[in-house]
């Protein structure tokens, strides 16, 4: 993971020169969650465009892989549950991102064909050749999760999780003749992204503030580091 004090301090040296006092640990805050997340979206395009790769035989093998690196990257937001069933359907993770699969409980467990599109079920519970069986169940995942037949009672879902939320905190001391912020490091959550990316998070960072604050010097830095990414 990366240090949300690591990240903050750099970020901190770049926009804060000449004690300016541009970027509070509340600015900071208000930008990490963002930034983040788009570059949390941006791996997962990467998985995509991967498999892209793969399907017209271009990927690299092994560890050189794009698929494989990413999937690495992507490894530790998989999280597996036992959704609760209310009312009919299956209630979804409040951290959910992206389903990988679903499978019934018991003895003899099936794979559950996953479906995003409501006219697509539809047509599937009408038809006398698709519909769904306890051998071969169908998932619709929409704001809740309606698994078909509608007897099946249980599943495993495993999916990709949203990352916690980062979060850089202070506490105040004095020193006699002003007053000090000192880093909190048992209320501060670091980010969940793989150490490589650190730089990635401080350009974002940097481009959010900048433009926010109307300072082109800092934005111009996080745009120029995206071009040369």
């Amino acid at each position: 993971m990366i240090s949300v004090q690591s990240v903050y301090e750099t970020v901190k040296n770049l926009a804060n020169k000449d004690q300016k006092g541009f970027v509070t640990p509340e600015m900071f805050n208000s930008f990490a969650k963002s930034a983040q997340l788009k570059i949390y979206q941006e791996v997962f395009q990467e998985v995509i465009d991967g498999k892209k790769l793969r399907r017209a035989q271009i990927d690299a093998a092994r560890n050189l892989s794009l698929v494989e690196r990413t999937k690495t990257d992507l490894s530790v937001f998989i999280s597996k549950v036992a959704p609760q069933k209310v009312a009919g359907a299956f209630v979804k993770p409040e951290d959910l991102y992206s389903v990988v699969s679903m499978t019934t409980r018991g003895l003899a467990k099936k794979p559950v064909h996953i479906i995003y599109d409501d006219d697509k079920i539809q047509h599937i519970l009408s038809s006398t050749l698709s519909a769904p069986t306890t051998s071969f169940p169908v998932g619709l995942v929409s704001t809740d999760i309606e698994v078909f037949p509608s007897t099946i009672g249980k599943i495993d879902l495993k999916y990709y999780r949203t990352p916690s939320t980062p979060m850089y905190q202070v506490f105040l001391t004095s020193n006699g003749t002003e007053t000090v912020e000192i880093f909190n490091s048992a209320a501060s959550i670091d980010f969940e992204l793989p150490k490589k990316y650190e730089p990635e998070l401080v350009d974002e960072i940097a481009n959010m503030i900048g433009v926010n604050i109307k300072e082109p010097v800092i934005e111009k830095y996080g745009s120029q580091e995206d071009n040369e990414a």
